[in-house]
Formats: C-alpha cells, structure tokens, sequence
C-alpha cells in the first residue's frame, strides 16, 4: 500500500511541470486570440478568413485532448470510464465537423452566414453524446450527490433559465411569425442543451469541491464548467446577434467559442494527468 502511494505521489510531482505548461500555453492562447480580436480594425479582410478558418484548428486541438484521454482511459466497451471518454471524444469530434463544416459553407461555397445549416446538425448532435459522457461520469460518483447538492445544481440552472428566457426566448418567440419553424426551433435548441449540459457539470463540480470525494479532479471540473459556460453564453451571444442582424465573421463573440475549445482541450488533459 505505501509503495502504491508512493508510486501515486511520484507520478503526480513528475506530471507538475507538463500540467504548468499546458495552463500557460492556454492562458497566452487565449491573450494572442484576444489581441487579435482587439486589433482586428487593422485588418478586417484577413479576419474574415480567420474566422472561419481557425474555429476547426482549435477545435481540432480539443478533440486531439479528448482522444489522448481516451487512450489513457481506455480499457473495453464494458468499462464505464472507457464508455464516458469515447462519448467525451465522439462530442467534441462532432463540434469539430460542424466547425469544418461552417468553414466549408463561407470559405467554399460563398455562404456568408450559413444558419441554419449542416453545421448545426454536428454541433447540436454533438450534445448527446456529452451529455452522455456526464450523465455516466455522475453515476460513478452518485453516492455522494445529496438532495442539498441537487437543489445547488438545479437552483444554478434555474436561475440561467430564467436569465436565458428574459434575454433570448421571448425576443426568438416575439419574433417566430419572422422565422421558420427549423431556424425557430435551432434558435431555442442551443440554450436549452448548453443548460442541460450545465447542470451535470455543476452537479458533479459540487460533488469534487465540497464532498468527502474531494480531490484534484475538482480542477479538471472547474475548467470544464467554465468550457461549458462559455459555450453557454457563445451560443446566447450568437442567436441574440443573428436574430437582430448584427452578427458578421470576426465579432467579438466568437472569443467565446475560441476559449471554450480551448478550456475543453486543457480539462481533458487536466483530468488524464490527475487521475
């Protein structure tokens, strides 16, 4: 048992200077993509290619994360941690084809704004499986989720509810004689997974950070939380943006998306390297 702790012990101070490397090179990702953003007067018609072109490589990045998880999680399909990884994987590899597909439409084809599209059939296909993935991982750790947990998560997700309904829902619904009933209903899937997906990942951060299963995962979870939060309000920004015509390739919003990817990719990596 001591060598086994001691193993455990060693492993996590050997993995300390490639975790301090992963979190700066996300922290100055995030600073040069903001840069850019802040700068992009100077250079408005490469930042429409950048716009387009740079949401599949950063997404590519998280589904790289995710894979490298899953091969360190993997065991066979009858293991549970293989079964949330896989899922965690297939996600964010769904999100990537809605990007490149996105990418494909503006680039390729000449589409603008190509909403609704193909692109959105990945990206909101892209919630089950995630969705999946969190579902299982709160089953690992449901004897330690009390009603007084529960109630935390779900008074959270109330409130963003609440907030998403006044600020989004009754303008998208106000306005649905205007829309078709594919963009209408798109319109309203985004908020309402991206709430879905909150809840789990609040449900189990809670479970990390105040139970007796307390432990370094609760970083990972922390990051995830802030991944899908972003994702959350990427998506609130868009469809506010995009049913009063003010979005267009290169808004500000989009850093958004940029650092959830981002955060996804250094959660998966967080989480392999803690447990």
């Amino acid at each position: 048992m001591s060598q086994s702790t001691d193993k455990d012990a060693a492993d996590m101070q050997r993995d300390k200077p490639s975790l301090k490397i992963a979190y700066f090179a996300t922290l100055t990702t995030v600073l040069g993509i903001v840069m850019i953003y802040v700068f992009h007067g100077f250079y408005n018609d490469s930042m429409y290619a950048f716009s387009n072109v740079f949401p599949p490589f950063i997404a590519g990045v998280a589904v790289l994360s995710s894979f490298l998880a899953l091969r360190r999680y993997w065991e066979d399909l009858g293991s549970l941690m293989s079964k949330i990884w896989l899922c965690f994987a297939l996600g964010m590899f769904l999100w990537f084809l809605g990007e490149l597909g996105w990418a494909f439409y503006t680039m390729i084809l000449g589409i603008e704004i190509p909403y609704p599209s193909i692109a959105d059939a990945f990206w909101l296909s892209g919630y089950v499986p995630l969705f999946i993935a969190l579902l299982l991982y709160i089953q690992i750790i449901r004897p330690a989720i009390s009603w007084r947990l529960f109630s935390v998560a779900a008074g959270i997700v109330i409130v963003g509810t609440v907030l998403v309904s006044s600020s989004l829902m009754i303008p998208v619904l106000a306005t649905s004689s205007e829309q078709d009933s594919i963009t209408l209903s798109i319109s309203l899937a985004y908020p309402v997974l991206d709430l879905a997906l909150l809840f789990e990942a609040i449900l189990g951060l809670l479970v990390f950070t105040v139970t007796s299963l307390k432990s370094h995962i609760g970083v990972a979870w922390h990051i995830m939380n802030a991944a899908i939060s972003s994702t959350a309000l990427a998506d609130l920004a868009f469809s506010y943006t995009n049913l009063d015509a003010t979005y267009y390739n290169g808004h500000p919003l989009e850093l958004l998306y940029h650092v959830s990817y981002l955060l996804f990719a250094l959660a998966f990596y967080v989480h392999s390297k803690e447990l």
